[in-house]
């Protein structure tokens, strides 16, 4: 199987109406959705981030997990087993794909340095066929191996296919992968992937000026662009169902930064060195820098520049404008959100530190608002805008 399979396949329509009036059916029946990843199986160490809406329907909660969509379409399904179970990811993999008496073709990659097969699933269940996708992670030191399969029927598989994959890369193997591509990103493209290339980052004034010249990799920025598109599509799903709305919409910006934020290491590296020690006016600059993009936006497709690209070419919205500084300033030890508003149509970078200015209530924190879309100082914000419950923070890293 190519390892670029995933990328080839057709892009799923959205999930019909009857999936939107089932998510609206089981609100009641949920609890008010975190806004940030769930951790499951603490003593195992891994986190999950499924769709919203998403409910346990069976398992133990420390081995076995099962979750269904809101309209139990869709199941996905994780199991970890001890060490001694299954020496690595090749037998979990046979193992597990003989009992289901699953076809279709398997490939070994590697994910956060693990050793882990990708696998189609075809099998039957209940008397209907089902299809999708199964990643089997290998064990770290001789720990614990986990099996992530995620499926649906058969008929149904391309209208899913979106939340199959997107569920199978909201798996973290520990709190550091939190900030790292997900298995199925890691699947399509190596990481880390050699940068063979290069490009001319320009500093602008707050940064010293002048042009910093980096590696570059156009597939990384391709696919990150594919994790962003995949993502939107999910959240294009609830447009109509307001309660989750926005807890999805959360999920898909935590989801991309994970996609980029490890990627944007080695530019935060070097501009940390062009940093002043103070977070405060560390903050200003960061932000200065990002307020100096071309403003671009894309009204044909997903309307979002992925954040390595806007970094490395100084363009984009306010959203990957305020990604990119969250995701730099975090690097640095600032404790960065990202604030997100759908009465405004518009997103803000909020950091704690200390200054003067307006400040947002979030996570028992009041965060220094930063507006990257016209040159003001931290703190400001257009005073038509400024009314904080139109306003929504996510804490997009840990």
């Amino acid at each position: 199987m190519a390892r670029a399979a995933p990328r080839t396949l057709a892009r799923p329509a959205l999930f019909p109406g009857l999936f939107l009036l089932a998510l609206l059916t089981l609100l009641v029946l949920l609890p008010a959705p975190a806004l940030h990843a769930e951790v499951l199986g603490s003593e195992s160490g891994f986190y999950i981030d499924l769709p919203e809406g998403f409910g346990l329907v069976d398992g133990d909660q420390k081995s076995r997990f099962a979750f269904a969509s809101p309209d139990e379409a869709l199941e996905f399904d994780l199991f970890v087993y001890a060490p001694e179970r299954y020496a690595d990811a090749g037998a979990l993999a046979q193992d597990a794909l003989k009992k289901l008496s699953s076809t279709g073709d398997q490939e070994a990659f590697t994910y956060q340095g693990r050793a882990c097969v990708f696998a189609e699933l075809n099998f039957s269940l209940g008397g209907k066929e089902r299809k999708g996708y199964g990643v089997f992670v290998g064990p770290a030191k001789g720990g614990k191996t986990v099996a992530l399969l995620a499926y649906t029927a058969k008929a149904d598989f391309d209208n899913y296919t979106d939340f199959i994959l997107s569920c199978l890369d909201s798996f973290s193997a520990d709190k550091a992968s939190l900030r790292a591509p997900g298995p199925v990103s890691q699947y399509i493209l190596p990481w880390p992937n050699p940068r063979t290339a290069s490009r001319s980052v320009a500093l602008g004034e707050s940064l010293g000026g002048g042009r910093l010249d980096l590696p570059w990799s156009e597939e990384e920025a391709q696919q990150e662009e594919e994790t962003a598109g995949r993502e939107f599509r999910v959240l294009q799903a609830y447009s109509q169902a307001p309660d989750l709305a926005r807890p999805a919409w959360a999920r898909a910006y935590r989801m991309i930064y994970r996609e980029s934020a490890a990627r944007l290491d080695r530019l935060a590296i070097e501009l940390d060195r062009l940093l002043p020690e103070d977070p405060t006016d560390a903050a200003r600059r960061v932000l200065a820098w990002t307020q100096g993009f071309v403003y671009e936006r894309d009204l044909k497709g997903i309307d979002f520049v992925d954040p390595l690209s806007a970094a490395y070419e100084g363009r984009g919205d306010c959203d990957s404008r305020a990604m990119v500084a969250a995701i730099i300033l975090e690097r640095r030890g600032i404790d960065s959100i990202l604030m997100v508003s759908d009465v405004y149509a518009h997103a803000l970078l909020g950091v704690d530190v200390p200054g003067g200015g307006q400040r947002f209530s979030f996570a028992g924190k009041d965060y220094l608002v930063g507006e990257t879309t016209a040159k003001v100082g931290l703190g400001m914000i257009a005073a038509d805008q400024a009314e904080w419950k139109n306003w929504m923070g996510i804490q997009l890293g840990e």
